[in-house]
């Protein structure tokens, strides 16, 4: 297998990946539909360059941070049904990641949106 082979099929994994929590995971779903205004805002609004790195940085961290929410998820799953003291902080710790990634986005939209509003 050459280097090329090699790298298209592990692109294949990540795309699947993002199609499998697309597909299966209603807070991904949430998260990127929130997005859409956002950007669509940046559009109307003129964003500058620094902006729409927020943006799109605070958008990608929410993003990031619901993946590995959704992949610590399964990974539970994968090992018990049953009710788990460690499992429920795991889960309840990696949903934590997500509202922190969540709040950090919001000031920095707050930071983005200020001059726009005032």
């Amino acid at each position: 297998m050459n280097i090329f082979d090699h790298i298209t099929r592990k692109f294949g994994y990540a795309f699947k990946g993002l199609k499998i929590a697309i597909i299966t995971d209603n807070s991904f779903k949430i998260h990127f539909l929130f997005a859409f205004p956002v950007v669509l805002s940046g559009f109307f609004l003129h964003f500058n360059r620094y902006e729409w790195m927020a943006i799109v940085l605070s958008i990608g961290l929410v993003l990031v941070a619901e993946l590995f929410n959704t992949s610590i998820e399964y990974l539970v799953k994968m090992f018990t049904d049953e009710y788990h003291e460690l499992a429920e902080k795991l889960l309840d710790i990696s949903a934590g990641a997500v509202l922190m990634a969540a709040i950090m986005a919001l000031v920095m939209a707050a930071f983005v949106y200020y001059p726009y509003v005032i």
